[in-house]
């Protein structure tokens, strides 16, 4: 053990301490004062002896009023403008981990190095597809694509495939894009996702958790993910390399990689643990029944967003040998995540906030109904879905769920009809835009690598435009009364 390790050990034990300490102090205060009083005494012992970055105590122990205190989410987080801020800035530490211990370059070279992989183009193309996606799900779309890019550059060199225009090259660097972009299963996959989500509960007090979401996200991505594969096989089939690609080129550099590192098995942890704890409330009520008080008590205080905050503390804290700061991730590191999406995210909730307060959004969907004579439920869905699509390729996916999510559910409450499905239809259609390289940044990733003319991308984004709209529809119309969401 490092003397940084120690006396990182020594300072945490003096908080736990601390908490043990007031625990048992505090016997016999009234209700509710007993455990806040000990969260209290952690985070001052945390914060004096700086045993964890400032900013990472703050939020650990609004995540700890919650799980152990019982205090409600939204008291809880209501210093951070919405519980859902937390959850993604735990999500983008978790983010950051994977991209800067390389764990999620691992994981591709290791997918790549499955003989099903690679066994013939056709293979590759979904293989590249599927890794975009996966990593996707917990990583943003466009930290996938960049750390995709190389990969699929050095695929292509590999296979004697480097000039612009040929076809398989720009199949390839669209499903790079397109992989990652398609990715809505998981609700913090994606800003629009949690945006949806927020202004669902707002506007219906409704919930949606974590496993809720996966049931009508998860086989609308992997629809999209097959639909993106199909799409370019059949445009761009004739482009195929001659040369096959030897699973031994992946092999190569996963040796070239080494054995895991302290680092990359702590996040590997850390984010098993954030998938477990993420669906584990959702699976309580599944298992033993909504009145079941340990269910209920896992809903109420295992939130996404404290498990978010646990997961993200957990970089800070599991040591790492080898690390110039002794763990996973450092504060340099954790304070280079993406805050200008927070913060247009933040900006997105408070506007959405003001047009139901002003009545604003109630205004202009009964002006949009009146307009376009649609006032049923699923006619307002469809309108919402085409809508989201083309204007996420004028503007980012989280700029126009914000701007969207309002007026659709605006004009399903001015029709007396359930703003669900038309709210969770723009917010899925939202990630859906693939035409043009402003229309995401994963496609602006790409279109740099100056593999993908410009008429490529537009010619071929244009269909997955609209079997995105047609299949977000389709998984909607067909999943969401099945789960009691319509």
């Amino acid at each position: 053990m490092t003397q940084l390790t120690r006396s990182r050990s020594i300072k945490l034990a003096a908080a736990v301490g601390a908490f043990a300490l007031a625990w048992f102090a505090g016997t016999g205060l009234p209700e509710g004062q007993q455990p806040v009083g000990a969260v209290f005494a952690l985070t001052v012992v945390l914060w004096v002896t700086e045993a964890l970055p400032l900013t990472i105590t703050a939020l650990l122990s609004t995540a700890l009023l919650v799980l152990i205190a019982g205090i409600d989410e939204k008291q809880a987080f209501a210093g951070y403008g919405d519980p859902i801020v937390p959850l993604f800035i735990g999500s983008f530490l978790l983010a950051k981990a994977m991209e800067v211990t390389g764990l999620s370059e691992r994981i591709a070279w290791w997918i790549l190095n499955q003989r099903w992989a690679s066994g013939s183009p056709s293979r590759l193309l979904l293989a590249l597809g599927i890794i975009g996606c996966l990593i996707s799900l917990v990583v943003s779309n466009t930290a996938t694509t960049a750390m995709m890019l190389p990969i699929g550059l050095g695929l292509l060199k590999a296979m004697g495939v480097e000039q612009r225009s040929t076809g398989f090259a720009i199949a390839v660097m669209l499903m790079l894009t397109w992989g990652s972009s398609v990715a809505v299963g998981f609700p913090v996959g994606t800003p629009p996702n949690l945006i949806g989500i927020a202004m669902i509960e707002r506007s219906t007090g409704t919930r949606i958790g974590f496993v809720e979401w996966m049931q009508f996200s998860m086989p609308l991505t992997a629809i999209m993910t097959l639909a993106s594969w199909g799409v370019l096989r059949a445009m761009y089939r004739r482009g195929d390399p001659p040369e096959r690609l030897s699973p031994d080129h992946a092999r190569v550099r996963l040796s070239e990689l080494g054995k895991m590192s302290p680092a990359e098995r702590n996040t590997l942890l850390a984010f098993v643990a954030a998938i477990v704890l993420w669906m584990t409330p959702d699976l309580a009520v599944f298992a033993l029944g909504k009145g079941a008080v340990l269910a209920a008590w896992l809903q109420g205080r295992l939130t996404a967003a404290v498990t978010a905050l646990l997961v993200g503390a957990m970089l800070f804290l599991l040591p790492t040998r080898g690390a110039e700061s002794g763990t996973t991730l450092t504060w340099k590191q954790g304070a280079s995540i993406d805050w200008g999406t927070i913060m247009l995210f933040g900006g997105g909730i408070v506007l959405g906030q003001a047009m139901f307060s002003s009545g604003l959004a109630e205004t202009l969907g009964k002006a949009a109904a009146q307009a376009t004579g649609v006032d049923t439920m699923w006619g307002i869905t469809a309108l919402g879905i085409l809508a989201a699509v083309i204007l996420s390729e004028m503007a980012s996916n989280t700029a126009s769920a914000s701007t969207l999510l309002p007026v659709v559910i605006g004009i399903a409450q001015g029709a007396g009809v359930n703003p669900i499905p038309p709210a969770l239809g723009v917010a899925l259609g939202a990630s859906f835009g693939f035409m043009l390289p402003v229309s995401t940044a994963p496609n602006a990733i790409v279109y740099s690598s100056g593999l993908v003319p410009m008429r490529e991308m537009m010619r071929s984004g244009i269909v997955l435009d609209l079997l995105g709209a047609a299949a977000t529809f389709a998984c909607l119309r067909v999943i969401l009364p099945l789960i009691g969401l319509a």
